[in-house]
């Protein structure tokens, strides 16, 4: 890919993760180094018209990245794009939340102008450190462009994610990412970028402004013989939305169906996952516990959404006063 013919700049946003960290042996292992300068000073776009600013927004680990922030990174995102001369932003990130904070952003980021996160799975000290490359073809995914309005793209290892799609499927590989349901929807060859999927999204994704992120919204794994103990504890301490991880096609224990209906009976949103990678969530079982037999009852789908994308979409509902027929309306329009 070349860009002799492109001029402006690129927002470079610095957030933190492994990208940018050092083994400290003082520290006990891995801590964030204050390495943003020198990862700078590697970055030369093909054309001489490019130019990148450098944001240094956060340097803290992934974990750390709460729903508050990310959303203040979205609106972040948004003001950058807005400037004339700003042609993408490309987002420096940690890999264990990347694919929620880029769901973030592809939910609340109006502008049409590309957005590509990317990260390393080695430290900056470490043999084989991938960071640098990683960074380099996240600017030139930038400066492709994709078409207008693609959903923002992870981009690790020479590979293309959507951000919707996106999840972590490896702990310590450089190759992290798969794109759950659906593959990648590029890759990087030598010095060109080829997308095989990527097309106009619905960018951004929800149909009015996210202006906060709700607290008290409970992510909750099923596991066998589980009981009610767990909601109904949610119940009494003021939960606004429940997310519950359930098996297979999104199937629950018998035992926790008794405090499922308490939460609806509360008013209490209901967002059914799975934890299964691929095929999402399917109502198809009737009995106590299945997913049919719950969408009965009045909870909600979520589809091939992960459950913690999907606890983030329930925060950003709930933050911005969002119905609750509104709720399900979203949740089966994001379930595709």
């Amino acid at each position: 890919m070349g860009s002799n013919n492109i001029s402006g700049e690129v927002i470079l946003i610095f957030t933190g993760g492994t990208i940018g960290m050092s083994e400290k042996p003082d520290a006990g292992g891995v801590v964030p180094d204050d390495n943003f300068t020198k990862l700078l000073n590697e970055v030369t776009p093909d054309g001489h018209d490019i130019k990148i600013r450098p944001v240094l927004w956060s340097d803290i680990p992934s974990p750390h990245m709460s729903p508050d922030k990310m959303l203040n990174l979205a609106h972040d995102v948004e003001n950058f794009l807005k400037e004339e001369q700003v042609l993408g932003a490309v987002i420096l990130h940690g890999t264990d939340l990347m694919a929620e904070t880029a769901y973030v952003l592809d939910l609340t980021v109006r502008s049409p102008k590309p957005v590509i996160l990317t990260g390393a799975m080695r430290y900056f000290n470490e043999s084989g450190y991938d960071g640098i490359r990683n960074l380099v073809d996240a600017v030139r995914t930038c400066l492709l462009p994709p078409p207008e309005g693609t959903d923002v793209i992870i981009q690790m290892a020479d590979k293309l994610f959507a951000a919707k799609n996106a999840i972590k499927s490896s702990s310590l590989n450089v190759d992290p990412f798969i794109g759950q349901n659906t593959g990648r929807i590029g890759f990087i060859a030598g010095e060109s970028v080829i997308l095989t999927r990527a097309k106009p999204g619905r960018r951004p994704r929800l149909p009015f402004p996210v202006t906060g992120m709700a607290d008290k919204v409970h992510l909750v794994g099923c596991h066998p013989g589980m009981d009610s103990t767990v909601l109904e504890m949610l119940i009494e301490r003021g939960a606004k939305g429940i997310v519950l991880e359930g098996f297979g096609a999104g199937n629950t224990p018998p035992g926790a169906v008794p405090g499922i209906d308490k939460c609806i009976e509360a008013g209490i949103p209901v967002v059914l996952c799975t934890r299964c990678v691929e095929g999402g969530v399917w109502p198809i079982y009737a009995y106590p516990g299945g997913a049919a037999n719950l969408k009965q009852k009045g909870v909600i789908i979520a589809g091939g959404l992960s459950a913690l994308k999907a606890t983030l979409l329930l925060q950003m509902l709930l933050g911005s006063g969002c119905p609750c027929e509104r709720i399900e309306e979203i949740f089966a329009e994001e379930s595709v």
